[in-house]
Order: C-alpha cells, then sequence, then structure tokens
C-alpha cells in the first residue's frame, strides 16, 4: 500500500462550491500539482481541482492572510478562496512515479480538543466540553463509498456537563446514575455516494431534525441546544431519531445547489421505530430556511414505563441560517409532543414523565479577523404538564460570550449563561454558569491505493 500523508488543521468545514482552477501548464506530471486560486475583499471565489489526495497551501499571494476554515478550505469539488485570500496550493499525488495506479480513496482522522474552568453554585469545577476523535473513509470515482466513526473522549472525570452534544446513547426513559465512561460511541455509519443522484447512509448518523436544528445547535461553544428538541431525555438524541439517529438509514440530496432535502427511516427493532424528513431552501447567498418532521412509535412495554407518553412522539422544527463575511445567525422553533422526559422523586422512587412543549433558540456571531462575539437565546416551554411537574417548570437562559482564534486550529473562548426565569421540573432554581475554555481541531488527510 503506497499513502501520501497531508496534515491538514481546521476549525470549520468547507463549503461546495463550483468555478474554475488555474493549473501551472506546461509542465510535466509530477506526485504534487500546483493550483493557484485567488480573492478579492468581500468575494468567494472556487477552484475546480482533485483534491482527493489533500491539499495544502504552499505559498500565499493575495492581499489577505488565508485562514483555513475561515477564508480557504476544501471540499471533493475543489478549494475555495474567501475575501482576498490568494495562494498557491499543492494537490497530494494521485500518481506514485509513472505507474499511474490511482488511489483508491481517502482516510481521514480527525478530533476535538476541548476542556473548560466552569463558575457555577459558588464553586469551580475542569470539565471536559464534549470532546471527540474520529475517522472518515471516501472512495474515488463518480460513485463513491463512505463510512465513519467518531467516539466521544473524557478528558476529565467531573460530575456536571453543561454541553448537551456530550450526551451519550440511551434509552428513551431509562435513567441511570452510573459513571461516565472515559468513551462513547458518537456516530458510526456506512455509505454510498450517487453524485446527482444523492447519497444513503445506514447506522448513527445526524439525523434529519439536526439538519434543521443545526442552525443553532451545537454553535455555541458549550451551552444551548434545550429549544430545539435534538438532545432529548438525557440522551444524544438516538432513540428519538432527532440528534445523532441510530439504527437508521438516511437519504440526502442537493438539487442545483439550492434545494436539500432529507429522508430518514429509523429500524430499531422491538425497541421503537420511526420516519423522519427534512427540506432546506437557499434564498440568498449565504442564506438559507428549512424545516423537517420526525415522528417516532414506542413499544408498549416503554409507555408502561413513563407516565404521559402516547403511543408515539413527533417532533418539528423550523428555522433560518445566515452566514455572511462579519455575521452569523440561526434561529429555530421547534415543537414536540410526547417528545421529552424528566424523572422525579414519588413516593421514594424515581417516575419518568413525559412532556409536550414548545421551543426557541438563537444564535448570533459577529466576527473581525480573529476575535469574534457570539450571543443567544433558548427558551423551552412545556404544555400541558403533567400534575406531578412543578406548574412554572421552564427554560429560559441568555448566552453571552467571545472567542479568539490563534491560530487556524486553535481558540480561547469564554461562554456564560445567564438564567432568566429558568425551573425545574422540581421547582428548584437555576444557577448562573460561567466558563473558559480552549478548543483545539485537527484533521489528518491520508490517501492510499
Amino acid at each position: 500500500m503506497a499513502i501520501t500523508l497531508i496534515v491538514v488543521p481546521c476549525m470549520a468545514a468547507a463549503q461546495q462550491q463550483q468555478v474554475s482552477v488555474s493549473a501551472t501548464p506546461g509542465q510535466p506530471p509530477s506526485p504534487q500539482q500546483i493550483v493557484t486560486c485567488t480573492s478579492t475583499a468581500g468575494q468567494r471565489q472556487v477552484c475546480a481541482a482533485d483534491t482527493a489526495a489533500g491539499v495544502a497551501l504552499l505559498r500565499s499571494t493575495g492581499s489577505a492572510a488565508c485562514l483555513l476554515g475561515k477564508t480557504w478550505g476544501y471540499d471533493d469539488k475543489g478549494i475555495w478562496v474567501f475575501d482576498g485570500c490568494g495562494a498557491e496550493f499543492g494537490l497530494g499525488s494521485t500518481q506514485e512515479g509513472t505507474g499511474g495506479n490511482e488511489f483508491l480513496g481517502m482516510f481521514e482522522p480527525y478530533g476535538q480538543i476541548r476542556t473548560h474552568l466552569a463558575a457555577f453554585n459558588d464553586t469551580a469545577e475542569v470539565q471536559d466540553n464534549a470532546t471527540r476523535v474520529g475517522i472518515n473513509f471516501r472512495t474515488r470515482g463518480p460513485v463513491q463509498m463512505y463510512a465513519g466513526v467518531e467516539w466521544g473522549v473524557n478528558l476529565v472525570r467531573n460530575s456536571t456537563q453543561f454541553n448537551l452534544s456530550a450526551n451519550g446513547p440511551g434509552e428513551f426513559g431509562e435513567v441511570t446514575s452510573e459513571s461516565t465512561s472515559p468513551f462513547i460511541a458518537r456516530l458510526g455509519f456506512a455509505g454510498v455516494d450517487f453524485g446527482p443522484a444523492g447519497r444513503v447512509a445506514i447506522g448513527k448518523q445526524k439525523s434529519t431534525h439536526y439538519d434543521v436544528t443545526g442552525y443553532t445547535t451545537d454553535r455555541f461553544n458549550v451551552f444551548g441546544g434545550q429549544g430545539t428538541s435534538t438532545y432529548v431525555a438525557g440522551t444524544d438524541g438516538g432513540p428519538t431519531g432527532t440528534g445523532r439517529a441510530d439504527r437508521a438509514i438516511i437519504y440526502r440530496n442537493k438539487i442545483f445547489n439550492i434545494f436539500e432535502v432529507g429522508l430518514q427511516g429509523q429500524f430499531r427493532g422491538t425497541d421503537a421505530n420511526g420516519l423522519g424528513a427534512s427540506a432546506q431552501v437557499t434564498i440568498l447567498p449565504g442564506v438559507t430556511i428549512g424545516g423537517s418532521l420526525t415522528h417516532t412509535n414506542w413499544p408498549q412495554a416503554t409507555r408502561d414505563a413513563i407516565q404521559g407518553l402516547e403511543e408515539s412522539s413527533d417532533y418539528a422544527a423550523l428555522g433560518t441560517r445566515i452566514d455572511w463575511k462579519h455575521l452569523e445567525v440561526g434561529f429555530v422553533y421547534s415543537h414536540h409532543t410526547s417528545g421529552d422526559m424528566v424523572s422525579l422523586p414519588v413516593d421514594g422512587a424515581n417516575r419518568s414523565i413525559a412532556f409536550d412543549a414548545n421551543g426557541t433558540e438563537l444564535y448570533v456571531r459577529a466576527g473581525l479577523g480573529s476575535i469574534g462575539l457570539i450571543g443567544g437565546y433558548t427558551h423551552l416551554g412545556p404544555k400541558d404538564r403533567n400534575p406531578l411537574l412543578n406548574p412554572d417548570f421552564k427554560t429560559s437562559y441568555a448566552i453571552l460570550g467571545g472567542e479568539w482564534l490563534v491560530s487556524p486550529r486553535a481558540k480561547l473562548y469564554t461562554e456564560s449563561k445567564i438564567d432568566l426565569d429558568t425551573v425545574s421540573a422540581t421547582g428548584a432554581k437555576v444557577d448562573n454558569v460561567f466558563t473558559i475554555g480552549f478548543r483545539y481541531d485537527f484533521t489528518v488527510k491520508i490517501s492510499h491505493r
């Protein structure tokens, strides 16, 4: 096996675009082809190129700095540059000598190291913040096979976790007090990409509900997510099909680079089964609106164990996302019926109680260069409360924070949750939380024969 190894730090996923490429003419084939791609201030330019063996920035030629994930990046269509970034990029070799053997595909190990100090409830604690590692694989050709696995890694053994994305697999209605495992399975899927005909994958993967709720969920450094009905009942949304959907088959396609559709079927045997769908439309450059519906059927054993749980749970989300030069905005409205639950002590034993709710969530980031200011709001208001739930039970808080991109792959952040009127299911008040932390992203692309 021959491999080409290119290390590529990143802080954000590259966006798919299509235009032309400027390659060095008149040169014989070499292990590394040079591609020149430039942009002007406020402009995004994309240069079509074969990036299957990876891309490395060789020499900056533009009027502004090139920061991976911010002003340049690449995907399987080519290399994109933005806002004055211009450079010569080296493409990884698809040949070894003159043998002409094509690479079969690309392995991509990646990870995020995230930790912070949190101050709350008159104490302070060093916490992990949803650290994860994973690996993606994709073949080459007009029809491509792809697969991915991802694990959550608990760097610090702490009793409190504020980031909902760190929730692990679980069953709806089962509450456990066991210590957190050092590793949890976050994703595991395999699929086929048919190009213009779309792609289909099977396994544990991000749901069609998340296609829309991701406009705000997981975009904050620490908080958010409660208002979107994504990670419900203390789980990662696997059993409900709203977060990292478990045992699901999902089809997705992007049509004319404007309209995106997703169809989801969840087949969990005797545990739970369901269907989901999402649709998104780009109405202006950088402006997307979308909606999703998810329906989950519960077996009789689950309904018997949870008071107030209906035969099925239904989830709906509507949202919009804006990604402009210095401004990012996300807004999501969600509604669920029997879609979440809490565990309450009743007569000396814990009892699981389902409830309906409406939610809203807002994410705003204003950035200039390497500095960004973050603000947001999360609200979840239960409806038709069970008599065992406190009549004032709800979640309502604001989020304020900032971040500094120390390098294209590392940032320092601070984020605070400012409670507005949150009351727990038992009637307890919730404290404000302040965090200051660090995040490091990395990815390694390895082409193989």
